[in-house]
């Protein structure tokens, strides 16, 4: 089928109402081709983490995520690397709500470690950590693994 007729049925979709069509992200090669200043390339992470629920005490971590990305310390990110993904099993259900949330099953988890080794080689020689919501990555760092 011709982008011509998928647009128009994107249009059509859209207009209809009933329905809300997006576009899959296309990661580019590069962001910023020119380092006008000759600044040193760091490596930062992006790290964002899935839990059972919001509390650090007694909810569990299901799934983490991190993507390394090259920038300079005056802000330009120039590229995203490799990404680590990984499951763990929280040894409990989890909860409806937070499966409708984040699309992560009972199923999908079941007998899932992540390999804590892994993890620390990832991130060697990482010179910063963003993290989402990060009040709650706290869960993250206190893997049971």
């Amino acid at each position: 089928m011709s982008n011509s007729k998928l647009d128009q049925i994107v249009d059509q979709l859209n207009r209809s109402g009933e329905y809300r069509v997006i576009r899959k992200y296309q990661k580019p090669q590069s962001y910023n081709l020119e380092n006008p200043a000759n600044n040193k390339k760091l490596i930062g992470v992006f790290l964002d983490i899935e839990a059972t629920g919001l509390s650090y005490s007694s909810d569990k971590l299901i799934e983490l995520g991190i993507v390394k990305f090259e920038y300079t310390a005056d802000g330009h990110i120039f590229r995203l690397l490799d990404e680590f993904s990984g499951y763990q099993d929280p040894n409990k259900p989890i909860p409806e709500y937070i499966t409708k949330l984040t699309g992560i099953t009972d199923e999908a988890v079941i007998g899932q470690k992540i390999d804590e080794a892994e993890v620390t080689e990832y991130l060697q020689n990482v010179d910063l950590i963003i993290a989402h919501n990060a009040q709650l990555d706290g869960l993250g760092l206190k893997m049971e693994c």
